[in-house]
């Protein structure tokens, strides 16, 4: 049974975070919103230090440390994610509730009216406008799909209300040559305007406090480097391997090319193939990667246009945690202006990050798959959430080829294995999608260490975003506007510190998984790392530890 003050905890996040809540299954929530005036600010803070006060246990004080922290980042590009994802989760979860959504859409237009009196007359760094304008056009085109499934004349004049509130809410933050964000407009811009976050002092504390981390920012950063010295001659000589077979340029943009047109992967049957797929890759991740429980249950669906701005290739998201229906949805964008995937072994790597990464995290972990948890180990809030199933899921990527890896020296599959490796042959052979597996994985351990680095420049105040792109181009070949939108408007504008959340806790886990040379004791670890809950880093890491330590 949860104490007295786990309760009042939650209770506390639910009030805070009302369509949180709802998400996971508190449904008295639905329709509301927490309105951020400066008085009910300064209230928030005020419960959150009293509760913490009276609280003892260690999870309890992290989770309320968290809270805190992400009450004390002021910036206003996080009044339109809370109006988009409210929006999204109650679209997502019940469909056009009209009687909720109104409410929700009234509620955001005081949510906004109270932001923008705390911000009228303020300076505000060019970088946090950038990531206030990037928001516009997914509130707007949620509202605009609100508009076309409802026939409510009440809610359809609400839709064009908050609408045009919103747009005039970003014109506060106008940056001249904007556009919509595009990559060659950002270098001119930031070009006129210069970069900066504003971040410098509420840096150290975000990783602290907000994400539960103990190194410096100095200490990420070496750590970081350290990792990319350490990839980088794998992912050039398995780019060498895989222009030897295409017959092409050892350059990367030029073999990735050539595995995209390999099959001319047509993205709007993306959601089809995945679907075909998605069966036989469980079975043979259930047996030789982490064991799934048998409650486990995901939709895959398109991920809609007015979110394929912050999900350009593919998400996760859960449902219903404190039920006794929880579920996941697995998203896919087919969207050929963002960055779907474009061949079978990318959607693979996509499917075994959200999928049997984060899907199976939440459902073995709700579903109680090795224990039973606590209240507050299954609250999956962005900032102490974030890290862990981020870290799991980046991690899986590189558990998942090495078991396809082994599979090509293997004299006898067992009938799971044989299902996948045939599977395989349909689309090229096991040894290919192996090499482009490869290639894939290399290139996102790439991406998510570089992100620790950017992350840690731009919010310290060490570099600014552009010369950050410019010197991550030079040191790894990595395309300049991939390494920008990789780090910028969605990581940068959810929370200091969260872009770091996939390289450091999936290291980490990588770190002891090394420890095991058993190869059922491997598994067992993977199974359990992925099936309790969402408890903060340093507690994550003891569990694991300990976990190691009684093999």
């Amino acid at each position: 049974m949860p104490s007295k003050t786990e309760e009042d905890v939650i209770e506390l996040y639910k009030a805070l975070w009302p369509s949180d809540a709802y998400l996971m299954g508190f449904d008295e929530n639905a329709g509301r919103l927490f309105i951020p005036s400066k008085q009910n600010l300064a209230t928030a803070k005020r419960r959150v230090r009293a509760l913490k006060a009276r609280s003892a246990a260690v999870i309890e004080r992290k989770v309320l440390d968290a809270m805190l922290t992400k009450l004390d980042l002021d910036e206003p590009q996080l009044v339109m994610d809370d109006i988009l994802n409210s929006i999204f989760i109650h679209l997502a979860k019940e469909g056009v509730n009209e009687e909720h959504l109104i409410s929700l859409l009234r509620s955001g237009s005081d949510a906004l009216d109270a932001t923008r009196l705390r911000f009228e007359g303020k300076e505000v760094p060019s970088g946090v406008k950038a990531l206030t304008l990037y928001r516009l056009d997914g509130v707007i085109g949620i509202l605009d799909a609100v508009k076309k499934e409802t026939r409510s004349k009440e809610l359809r004049k609400e839709c064009d209300s908050l609408k045009a509130k919103a747009a005039a809410f970003v014109k506060l933050f106008e940056l001249e040559g904007f556009g919509s964000g595009e990559f060659e407009n950002i270098e001119k811009v930031f070009s006129k305007y210069g970069f900066s976050l504003g971040r410098e002092r509420f840096y150290e504390r975000a990783l602290r406090d907000g994400m539960d981390y103990d190194e410096t920012p100095r200490q990420l950063e070496e750590k970081a480097i350290s990792w990319i010295d350490e990839e980088l001659p794998r992912y050039k000589k398995i780019t060498e391997r895989l222009a030897r077979h295409f017959g092409c340029e050892p350059d990367p943009e030029v073999v990735e090319g050539k595995i995209n047109a390999r099959m001319q992967l047509d993205p709007k049957r993306l959601v089809k193939t995945t679907q075909s797929i998605r069966k036989v890759v469980e079975r043979f991740v259930n047996e030789d990667v982490h064991g799934i429980n048998p409650k486990y249950r995901t939709r895959v669906i398109e991920t809609p246009g007015y979110l394929t701005g912050t999900m350009p290739t593919g998400a996760a998201q859960f449902f219903d945690t404190f039920t006794k229906r929880p579920f996941q949805i697995f998203f896919q964008t087919t969207d050929p202006n963002r960055d779907p995937d474009r061949s079978v072994s990318a959607l693979l790597d996509l499917l075994v990050h959200e999928e049997y990464g984060h899907c199976v995290h939440h459902s073995n972990s709700v579903t109680g798959f090795v224990r039973k948890l606590g209240p507050l180990e299954l609250v999956h809030t962005s900032l102490l959430a974030g890290p862990i199933t981020e870290g799991l899921s980046f991690n899986r990527e590189l558990e998942f080829f090495e078991a396809s890896k082994r599979l090509e020296g293997k004299p006898r599959l067992t009938r799971a294995e044989r299902g996948y490796a045939d599977l395989m042959e349909k689309f090229g052979g096991l040894r290919l999608i192996n090499m482009e597996l490869e290639f894939w994985t290399r290139r996102w351990r790439l991406v998510r260490f570089l992100r620790v680095v950017g992350d840690v420049r731009v919010n310290s105040g060490k570099q600014g975003l552009m010369e950050f792109v410019d010197w991550a181009n030079r040191y790894t070949g990595v395309p300049r506007s991939s390494i920008y939108f990789q780090l910028f408007p969605a990581h940068e504008g959810m929370f200091p510190g969260y872009a770091t959340s996939y390289a450091v806790v999936g290291q980490e886990i990588r770190g002891l998984q090394k420890k095991i040379k058993d190869e059922k004791k491997r598994l067992g670890f993977s199974t359990y790392l992925c099936s309790i809950g969402f408890p903060p880093r340093s507690m994550y890491r003891k569990e694991l530890e300990d976990y190691v330590r009684g093999l």
